[in-house]
């Protein structure tokens, strides 16, 4: 039997990052994934649908001719969505041999395998049917794809997320469940490039995670670029034929109505993908959703097992994952360590604009019963956003009446996914609006529309 310092299963942004840290914290570890390094981040997830947007992002802007002053015939454009869907796959499969080199470079022992355990210390692999035991175990898995009832994902016309990133043929028409990151995403990839979509979600706003001025913004920026949006509206419906898919919705008020499309994508949410692990040997505690439980330090209840990323249902994020990662094996060496604030953990949405959020939102101030402000600094009032032509959306700050501190900030617009790693710092530092009012930011940028909204929020506001 093989024996390990710190094995982890599942080899996506938190595992693989996990092992890494570990082993440069002196362990000795393995990695056991069943199918590709880099998990669904790197081979169905954030990296391919990035590469996809990309392809959308620069034939958007080849329609602005007549501003930026060249004549270009946009009807002679010839879309190859099965070269674009390519270049995603390139893109993903150069990160996945780079975390492969990783792997070697620290010494770390990658186990193409299934694993499940057998005790608190023992894991088995399906496949060789080999033992492998470990001082310390991390779990991440991640989760999968929810499969709603009356769906036949059997069907080529029915898509989930992974599905939908091998379609070689760009849909003439589409309807999209759910109007969260992932569905908006591939509403706004697929809209750009020509098809007809449509978005239904069961909830009043899209983006519900969202503060309720983003949701609203990008609602009204979805359908000035074409998408139907239906908000509180349920499918009841869906049948799958070999050349279209038939859907009936009906909306808050009881009416109905019948789509015809060609794919329907579900991406109405996750659920833990922990099938596989066999817990209950180990006695590993999971809530009433299946996710593992987990203390601040991503500890299970049973001493030397730890669990990050997705499977521990805190925030279903690539980043967060890679943090909690880094926790782990810094826990699980003896370093000293601290905490992760969930709040201040940043929220992206990438097309065309793209919104990014971290801290409080205002219904999180309210729920708090925190006495707050707001202020906002449209980009069509930055001379940066002016001069690319990119004037859509604005910066919004929420903070504290009594002491202004800052609790949270909200963007749309282009780059904002760039811009708000220095607000998540400034948050953890605790920064007040006069702080970061006073920090110079470079002219002319995006970015100084965080400055200037930070001018509003004392009542200043300069250039407004």
């Amino acid at each position: 039997m093989k024996k390990f310092d710190v094995i982890v299963i599942g080899g996506g942004p938190g595992g693989y990052v996990a092992a890494i840290k570990a082993s440069l914290l002196g362990k000795k570890v393995a990695v056991v994934e069943r199918e590709a390094l880099g998990g669904t981040c790197l081979n169905w997830g954030c990296i391919p649908t990035k590469a996809l947007l990309r392809s959308s992002e620069l034939i958007h802007h080849l329609t602005d001719g007549d501003e930026f002053g060249y004549s270009l015939d946009t009807k002679s454009i010839q879309i190859d969505y099965a070269k674009i869907q390519k270049r995603s796959r390139k893109v993903s499969e150069k990160l996945v041999g780079g975390v492969g080199y990783l792997m070697k470079k620290n010494k770390i022992t990658v186990l193409q395998d299934t694993a499940s355990f057998k005790d608190k210390k023992t894991l088995v692999l399906q496949k060789s049917g080999e033992e492998v035991t470990a001082d310390s175990i991390i779990i991440a898995t991640g989760t999968k794809p929810m499969r709603l009832p009356g769906m036949d994902f059997e069907s080529p016309r029915v898509l989930d997320s992974k599905k939908a990133l091998q379609l070689t043929t760009l849909p003439k028409s589409a309807v999209v469940i759910g109007a969260g990151a992932i569905g908006m995403e591939f509403a706004a990839l697929w809209n750009t490039l020509g098809a007809e979509v449509t978005v239904a979600e069961m909830l009043p706003r899209i983006l519900p995670n969202e503060d309720f001025d983003t949701s609203k913004e990008m609602e009204t920026q979805y359908k000035k670029q074409g998408i139907k949006v239906k908000t509180e509206t349920k499918v009841t419906k869906v049948t799958a034929q070999a050349d279209k898919v038939v859907i009936v919705m009906e909306d808050k008020a009881g009416k109905t109505e019948t789509v015809n499309c060609d794919y329907l994508l579900v991406a109405a949410g996750i659920v833990p993908d922990n099938s596989a692990l066999a817990l209950d040997k180990a006695g590993v505690k999971t809530n009433q959703r299946g996710y593992i439980e987990i203390n601040d330090f991503m500890q299970t209840n049973v001493a030397g097992i730890y669990a990050i990323g997705d499977i521990t249902g805190k925030l279903a994020l690539a980043h967060t994952a890679s943090a909690q990662g880094i926790l782990a094996a810094e826990h699980l060496s003896g370093h000293e360590t601290k905490p992760i604030n969930y709040v201040n953990i940043p929220k992206c949405t990438y097309g065309t604009p793209e919104t990014a959020s971290a801290g409080l939102t205002e219904q999180q101030a309210k729920d708090k019963k925190i006495e707050y402000t707001t202020a906002m600094f449209p980009f069509s009032a930055s001379g940066k956003a002016l001069a690319y032509g990119a004037t859509e959306g604005y910066v919004k700050i929420v903070s504290g009446k009594e002491d202004g501190e800052l609790l949270g900030v909200h963007m749309v617009g282009a780059h904002v996914t760039e811009m708000i790693a220095g607000v998540v710092g400034l948050l953890g530092l605790e920064c007040t609006i006069e702080e970061l009012s006073r920090t110079i930011h470079p002219h002319p940028s995006m970015s100084e529309a965080i400055m200037e909204a930070s001018h509003v929020a004392e009542g200043m506001g300069i250039h407004i």
